[in-house]
């Protein structure tokens, strides 16, 4: 199985587990698929809002997709 999808899979099955979602969009962003990694990232932080490398995590999304 690709890795990237065995990742989606599990934050499916575990969709509150904060750590496996930042994991899965960092993966996403390293494989220039920003716009999936900014979704992620907002999905994280609805769950831990006050998580800054979620923050960071999500201006890095911002800043592969060009936007301000």
């Amino acid at each position: 199985m690709d890795p990237l999808a065995a990742l989606l899979e599990a934050v499916n099955l575990s969709p509150e587990n904060v750590p496996l979602r930042q994991h899965l969009a960092e993966t996403l962003l390293n494989a220039g698929r920003g716009e999936e990694a900014e979704t992620q990232f907002r999905e994280a932080l609805a769950l831990a809002p006050a998580n800054v490398q979620l923050k960071l995590g999500l201006v890095r999304a911002f800043a592969a997709q060009k936007k301000d």
